[in-house]
């Protein structure tokens, strides 16, 4: 993403839900922040393709994990109001925008 213009790397906030805290088990949800000015983020009623299957697949590609999930209860759809355990990463590069 960019290039290298001479610019200052900005942080690139990746957020991953996924289905237990170890960093190879599979991602439910994902979202990227880029840190440009009037980002949104898309919301569609497709179904999404990530980019990663895990954490560990996000970490091999440069992402670094900034907040682990806590480890409250065990992932259970029917009795839990969340979506699996929320990892967040950061990826310093140079952004076009």
């Amino acid at each position: 993403m960019g290039s290298d213009n001479g610019a200052q790397p900005r942080q690139r906030l990746l957020y991953i839900h996924a289905q237990t805290p170890n960093p190879l088990s599979a991602v439910l949800e994902m979202t990227i922040y880029e840190p440009v000015a009037g980002y949104k983020v898309e919301l569609t009623a497709e179904e999404p393709e990530f980019r990663y299957a895990t954490v560990h697949e996000a970490l091999v590609d440069g992402w670094q994990i900034v907040q682990f999930p806590l480890h409250q209860a065990e992932y259970d759809d029917d009795q839990i109001d969340m979506v699996g355990y929320e990892f967040i990463l950061q990826k310093m590069e140079v952004v076009d925008g």
